[in-house]
């Protein structure tokens, strides 16, 4: 009888292409991962891989197992869920994932507020830009920006994340009362994102003809800090720019939406007791901003005081 675990250990390393690699995307040391390959080959009575200069390579034997074991990882993987959906209790740990710019102060401060109302659960959290596998429960919840959320997870939009273009607080753009006359050509913070080459639109060129690119970025929270340190002016998420000391908004005040906003799931996952407290906490918590994230607010704005809601959620019970 095949041991599930072998399989494990034989579509690792025909992912991974090496011993090493495997044994890290799998937790366990080099030799342990070596010595079970070796006994499974021994016990399916078939070389599996061909041990060559860059690492293993799968024989036509090992080819044509490649498809069966995805198979049983799939049903492994569904059972797991399935059980792991049953769950109804409001205790135990949760796995969040999420990109780093998505992680403003606000959204921080609403973990915070679900960690008081919830005393049971602690969150994994997990920022990654990588796309978190929810299939596979490697976490139970992922706050996602994405215009195409894959069809087996389950979950609500949250919005429109949408970019405006920012400077220093003291930055006084053309147009504006005092602006002086090299404000036309200021020098620009520009993202690495060829889809976020803002630099060269016509609306940008109408009003900053002659600004000069010095520094590329490719993540927002680094734009942010190099516009709030002077570098230059640039583009950066509403929900970051207007709730962040040092920086304002600079006309044409052109609001530029580019990913959905989602709280997402996997289908199995969402009768989990802690995974709907979450998912419905965290709806609450942001959909009243949803003119924050979608720039609809005015050009002036505080500092984000106003963003710092007081927790008013009550926990679900499990038949909830």
């Amino acid at each position: 009888m095949i041991n599930w675990d072998d399989i494990r250990y034989f579509l690792a390393v025909a992912r991974q292409g090496s011993i090493t690699a495997a044994a890290r995307d799998l937790g366990v040391n080099h030799s342990t991962v070596s010595r079970r390959i070796a006994a499974f080959e021994e016990n399916m009575g078939a070389r599996l891989f061909d041990r060559v200069a860059s690492g293993y390579v799968l024989t036509q034997a090992g080819q044509e197992m490649v498809a069966s074991a995805q198979r049983m990882e799939e049903e492994a993987l569904s059972l797991d869920r399935q059980l792991y959906g049953r769950d109804t209790e409001l205790n135990g740990e949760l796995r969040v994932a999420a990109a780093g710019p998505l992680i403003n102060p606000f959204i921080m401060d609403q973990l915070r507020l679900f960690l008081a109302d919830y005393p049971g659960i602690s969150i994994d959290l997990v920022i990654s830009h990588e796309v978190a596998n929810l299939h596979a429960r490697e976490v139970d919840v992922a706050i996602r920006a994405t215009n195409n959320p894959p069809e087996t997870l389950v979950g609500r939009r949250m919005g429109r994340l949408t970019a405006m273009l920012y400077g220093p607080a003291d930055f006084v753009a053309p147009g504006e009362p005092g602006a002086p006359n090299s404000a036309a050509s200021p020098d620009l913070v520009t993202y690495s994102w060829r889809e976020h080459n803002y630099a060269e639109a016509a609306w940008f060129r109408d009003v900053y003809p002659h600004a000069r690119k010095r520094l590329t970025i490719n993540t927002p929270d680094a734009m942010l800090e190099a516009i709030r340190a002077g570098v230059g002016i640039g583009m950066l998420p509403c929900h970051i720019g207007d709730v962040s000391e040092g920086v304002r908004r600079l006309p044409p005040y052109r609001a530029e939406g580019f990913l959905d906003l989602w709280l997402l799931t996997h289908a199995d996952l969402r009768k989990t007791a802690k995974v709907r407290a979450f998912m419905n906490f965290m709806a609450a918590a942001i959909l009243p901003h949803k003119d924050l994230i979608e720039g609809r607010r005015p050009p002036q704005f505080s500092s984000g005081e106003d963003m710092r809601a007081k927790s008013s959620y009550q926990p679900m019970s499990s038949a909830g």
